[in-house]
């Protein structure tokens, strides 16, 4: 018998990861959701220090704090070991590591396999290797997964010969409150704050071998010699101001043109995404592309990859374009700021896209697998000792 015989839906979120890029936007938001169900008893596992932050979320959520290592072996002792007492119905794991000794119907998350398509350049054979056997693993012994696209679903089905039937695609939302602008007063300090001279071309990224950001580079450095294009281009998010592509724009007789502003405040991304003329992401992967929702929300147009994730999200609405070739890249950007008719177009398609995803939309649907997953028969390989669960 389960809470839910009584309307009452007992969910345990591992929320250890809530403040990583990214995916902490995801657990984030599940939190703000879920607090605002009442039929969801909600018990959350935080990284310890990480309690108020929690608590600021999700104010009457059941706490439990651990301090363990991610991706070590004490993981799959220490997380079962914290939800050991409690009695929820479902464990929502939003990440692809499910420890293995958890003894309650599990749901988890897998956003994407950028790591085995890109693999970090200092990962070893050895962390590859366990990347894919947990998983794998994870795929076989959760009740149901999440993923955020089709083109997720695909890779995990072509990678791992995951049974499609049972991960359920549930898109990521976007933050109604983006679409606010914010006041000039706040527009005017961002832009003498970070030395901004718009028309900027904004590009929120990692810099990683998958976000294509060399492309990037290139590209403007193209029009800006062919064609004098106006602006600067800026990147937001985890790009280092003096690192090897500051290096790379300097050697380009760019880097006057360009600001590496680094990780910012949601606030601050906001105020960034108003002050832009176009938002480009022409990532070579993604498992769903977030940024893109949210220039659209803004009301941005949008150049991205017409590959995956990404062409999935911005057909018909998107300029799509190949991320490989520098020159298509570079016609894009010249054509979305300089044809009016095309930008509104742009802009109009991309808010009616925008408009019709959001976080309360994905908190839903993640109740839905949750129920789904209650309701599946249970498999070998779904309990703990036996099937894939041995080879531990």
């Amino acid at each position: 018998m389960t809470s839910m015989d009584s309307g009452t839906l007992s969910v345990g979120l591992d929320a250890r990861k809530l403040t990583d890029y990214g995916i902490g936007t995801y657990i984030s938001s599940l939190l703000r959701g879920f607090a605002s169900k009442p039929e969801v008893d909600l018990t959350v596992l935080a990284r310890a220090g990480h309690e108020d932050r929690v608590a600021g979320l999700a104010p009457d959520a059941k706490i439990l704090s651990i301090s363990v290592r991610e991706y070590s072996v004490a993981e799959h002792y220490r997380v079962p070991a914290a939800f050991w007492r409690e009695n929820v119905d479902i464990i929502h794991v939003p990440h692809y590591v499910v420890p293995f000794a958890l003894r309650r119907p599990v749901v988890a998350t897998i956003h994407d396999v950028i790591q085995l398509y890109y693999p970090p350049q200092r990962r070893t054979h050895l962390a590859l290797t366990y990347l894919r056997f947990v998983m794998s693993s994870t795929l076989s012994r959760a009740r149901r997964v999440i993923t955020g696209s089709l083109s997720s679903r695909g890779d995990l089905v072509k990678v791992f010969g995951a049974d499609r039937t049972k991960v359920d695609v549930v898109p990521n939302g976007v933050d109604p409150d983006l679409e606010r602008r914010p006041p000039v007063e706040e527009l005017e300090e961002i832009k003498k704050r970070m030395d901004l001279r718009p028309p900027l071309i904004l590009v929120v990224a990692n810099d990683k071998p998958h976000k294509n950001l060399d492309t990037v580079l290139r590209a403007y450095h193209l029009s800006v010699r062919t064609h004098g294009l106006p602006g600067q281009l800026v990147f937001a998010g985890g790009v280092k101001p003096d690192g090897r592509l500051a290096r790379k724009a300097a050697g380009l007789g760019i880097g006057d043109r360009i600001r590496f502003v680094g990780r910012v405040s949601s606030a601050d991304l906001a105020r960034l995404y108003h002050l832009s003329a176009v938002l480009l992401h022409i990532a070579l992967y993604e498992g769903f592309g977030l940024p893109i929702l949210e220039g659209m929300r803004v009301g941005l147009p949008v150049i991205t990859s017409n590959v995956g994730a990404m062409q999935e999200l911005g057909e018909g609405v998107a300029r799509l374009v190949n991320p490989l070739d520098v020159q298509e890249v570079a016609r894009a950007l010249e054509r979305v700021l300089i044809d009016d008719p095309l930008r509104r177009r742009m802009i109009e398609s991309g808010k009616v896209r925008a408009g019709k995803m959001s976080w309360e939309k994905t908190v839903d649907g993640t109740m839905a697998v949750y129920r789904k997953a209650l309701a599946a028969p249970v498999s070998p390989e779904m309990v703990v000792g036996s099937g894939r669960g041995r080879s531990w």
